[in-house]
């Protein structure tokens, strides 16, 4: 009973332990994986930049490639969370490491999640860098070949004021693409990227189409406050507020879920 209940209580040196055997593992392929990565963004540079005869190129340009990259590589890496789930097996022999639950699944958000959204800028940020000077040896009619986030920002952004709520609303945003797929590794065992897929299309499609069919069956068109008045609590300027909110709330109850579903597994 004493080893079961310290075994529930979430450990720093069993959690570093979890995280060296995973890295000592797994040395090879995230080796492997980085290289692969780098060499991939900096074939995609080099032909989109030959299809433009390597001129007007900017980190505009560069900063597309990267947003494309980000949460098409991202959504399938997180999707991949929880490799172990993927069979009976290997499941019971998951579960039966000498890690508490909530040590696991930290390991798994961290190397998933946060380890992807830190990390995978700085490869491609050394990739595109890497790429812009060696083309530049060859071809120095390609002027704008040093990448920047900061510039590539201003220029795809187009240098608009953001509040701090607009800023969160699209933080959250991103962040739910990966929880979902985060989500849906952790609940289904086979082709989880499909069926989270799949799944969330059938959520947002039935909460579209209710409100359209609650749009027209309260006949909405018609109805008009007045004085300007808002609905509920909302001010004018408080909606990207009150979205910001909703996709934290929804963020943290898939990740709820998703933990819920690891204690689940376990029993």
């Amino acid at each position: 009973m004493t080893i079961m209940l310290t075994n529930n209580i979430f450990s720093f040196k069993r959690f570093l332990m979890l995280f060296r055997q995973g890295f000592r593992f797994n040395k090879k392929m995230i080796a492997v994986t980085v290289v692969g990565f780098i060499g991939i963004v900096f074939l995609i540079l080099l032909l989109m930049q030959m299809s433009r005869d390597f001129n007007n190129w900017s980190n505009r340009n560069s900063m597309g490639v990267f947003i494309m990259l980000f949460f098409t590589l991202g959504i399938i890496y997180t999707s991949n969370s929880f490799p172990s789930f993927r069979s009976s097996g290997k499941t019971i022999s998951y579960l039966m490491l000498p890690a508490s639950a909530s040590e696991k699944y930290l390991f798994e958000f961290l190397t998933r999640i946060v380890g992807f959204v830190l990390l995978m800028p700085v490869f491609f940020w050394l990739a595109a860098n890497i790429e812009g000077v060696v083309i530049h040896l060859f071809i120095p009619g390609l002027e704008e070949y040093k990448f920047s986030f900061a510039k590539a920002w201003q220029k795809f952004h187009g240098g608009g004021g953001k509040t701090g709520w607009d800023i969160m609303a699209i933080v959250q945003s991103c962040l739910f693409v990966f929880v979902a797929a985060f989500t849906g590794a952790s609940h289904f065992s086979k082709s989880p990227l499909l069926k989270s897929v799949f799944t969330f299309s059938l959520l947002f499609g039935g909460f579209f189409l209710f409100g359209y069919l609650a749009w027209k069956g309260l006949n909405l068109d018609e109805y008009h406050l007045q004085n300007n008045q808002r609905i509920l609590f909302l001010k004018k300027g408080n909606e990207t507020m009150c979205v910001s909110l909703a996709i934290l709330g929804i963020n943290l109850s898939l990740l709820a879920i998703s933990w819920f579903r690891l204690k689940e597994k376990e029993v």
